[in-house]
């Protein structure tokens, strides 16, 4: 999570700065008083020059500078206020309340090792010092030390509840440790900091990537309500998290508001293309990306999602093709379009064409094991078995904890088992229980031993194997199905008809034969 901009209330200020040295002349201190005098008054640009006049009058007095590290930091100059603390601390190395605002002003900065390194000398010398703790905490939060930044936060005790500032933080550690209860219940104390919108904001990102959407949802609306300068991007996040929570009609309520006020907003029609396309109006679905493909036709993302909407409905599979064929002409290196329109041929049954497809997105991406998967199923489908068999050795060795690329080449075997070759069904098995020893929930791995167990009578295992792939897929129609013919020639007939009664309840076909699947 993105820090925010506390300066002030991280004591940036010149009270609290504790420089020992005696004031120089009377002039020179009543100039630093006046510097003081306008920037607490809000003349920021007039204090810096006063200031700046006092440091040349005293370039040595540690408390001059401090003067002018605090203006600068409250103007947002934090590269130049660290520059301005950084020689005070030269001057006094030994003033804890200077490193601390060093501190301070380079976390403001983004130099956060060495903000780091700054916090942690205060605490060497005052371990309990709270503003210090308090800080600490934020820039740990910051570099991603979720348990050390919530350790130093709650050891600041009190002082972590009384700004929006350091309970924000408290709540980016907590979700990042994925504690989210005590997450909710730092919100729950939010409101009494005050909060700015860049808290909800800051908050409801931390929420977000920590997948609860309904903080997120909530933040997020909190933050457009509070007056956050990007209203759009709020709405956005709001919509998103609706839409994650499939809470779709307030979803489009806010892309709709969103939309008014920034009809040109390509990723908004984009997500509400998606949004109703959950909802079920495809029509909409497919003209709110074809907008969001208009308004920024070298977005790749946006001609990949109405591609793969339009390839979902077989009645659109040819105008899926198209948009695949003419998003390549403008990104041809796109391993991804290229995988999608190796998904469109294999549901089209244009197995030689989708492999020719996978083949190219593997080359493009040899990484990915999802294009290892998907042209080893499509040259198996397209009759060529020896380079299935070759391309599945091979991906297996490059991925060797990847359990579906077990599971498919071993159901490769089992195929040429059934065509006759006497020693793969031995091989096909030991894949298909590496790839169970691997991801014990896939459910087709499971089904497939029992199918084989059950064919060469061996009732008990196929018995075993099936009920677990029912348990796992409990909308599996086949699973149900050979676990009710096994039941009844165990002489089970009652589980038999219960079986048999479930396959027959179930609407929901299984997914097509020979498509790459991938458990999420």
């Amino acid at each position: 999570m993105r820090h925010l901009p506390a300066a002030v209330a991280l004591g940036l200020a010149l009270a609290g700065t504790g420089a020992n040295a005696q004031l120089g002349a009377q002039t020179a201190e009543a100039i630093e008083e006046e510097a003081a005098r306008l920037a607490a008054g809000g003349d920021l640009l007039q204090a810096e020059a006063v200031a700046r006049r006092a440091v040349r009058l005293r370039p040595g007095e540690p408390s001059a500078l401090a003067v002018l590290g605090s203006i600068l930091a409250r103007r947002g100059s934090h590269d130049d206020a660290s520059e301005v603390f950084a020689q005070a601390v030269r001057i006094d190395p030994n003033n804890p309340a200077l490193r601390r605002n060093l501190a301070a002003s380079q976390w403001q900065a983004g130099r956060l090792a060495a903000a780091r390194a700054s916090i942690e000398s205060v605490l060497a010398q005052a371990p309990r010092d709270r503003r210090s703790l308090l800080l600490a905490g934020m820039i740990a939060e910051n570099q991603g030390r979720h348990a050390a930044g919530a350790r130093l936060l709650e050891e600041a005790g009190h002082a972590a509840w009384e700004r929006a500032e350091s309970i924000v933080a408290m709540v980016g550690c907590y979700y990042g440790l994925g504690r989210i209860e005590d997450a909710r219940r730092a919100l729950g104390r939010l409101e009494a900091s005050p909060p700015r919108a860049a808290h909800y904001a800051a908050a409801g990102t931390a929420a977000f990537e920590a997948g609860d959407f309904g903080a997120a949802q909530s933040l997020f609306e909190s933050a457009r309500r509070s007056g956050h300068p990007d209203r759009g991007r709020m709405l956005f996040n709001a919509a998103l998290s609706s839409y994650r929570l499939d809470d779709f009609s307030s979803a489009r309520a806010a892309l709709d508001e969103l939309l008014l006020i920034e009809p040109g907003n390509d990723e908004a029609w984009n997500l509400l293309g998606w949004t109703f396309e959950k909802a079920g109006d495809t029509g909409r679905a497919l003209a709110s990306l074809e907008r969001a493909v208009e308004l920024a036709p070298g977005a790749e993302r946006h001609s990949l999602d109405l591609g793969t909407i339009l390839a979902s409905h077989r009645r659109t599979w040819h105008l899926a093709m198209e948009t695949v064929e003419s998003a390549l002409v403008r990104h041809p290196r796109s391993s991804r379009l290229h995988q999608l329109m190796g998904m469109i041929q294999v549901r089209q049954q244009h197995y030689l064409d989708a492999a020719a497809s996978y083949e190219r997105a593997r080359r493009l991406d040899p990484e990915s094991a999802d294009l290892h998967l998907g042209l080893l199923v499509t040259l198996w489908a397209s009759g060529q078995g020896e380079r299935a068999v070759e391309a599945g050795l091979a991906s297996i060795a490059r991925f060797p904890r990847d359990a579906p690329l077990r599971h498919q080449l071993g159901r490769v075997y089992l195929k040429r088992a059934e065509l006759g070759d006497p020693q793969a069904a031995e091989l096909g098995i030991a894949l298909l229980r590496e790839a169970i020893a691997l991801d014990s929930g896939m459910a087709d791995a499971h089904y497939e031993l029992g199918s084989l167990a059950l064919r060469q009578g061996d009732l008990q295992a196929a018995l075993a194997s099936l009920q677990r792939a029912a348990e796992l897929a409990p909308l599996s129609g086949k699973a149900h199905y050979a676990l009710a013919r096994c039941l009844r020639r165990l002489g089970r007939a009652g589980d038999a008809a219960r079986a048999l009664k479930t396959f027959r309840d179930i609407s929901a076909p299984d997914g097509a034969v020979g498509e790459p699947s991938r458990r999420p």
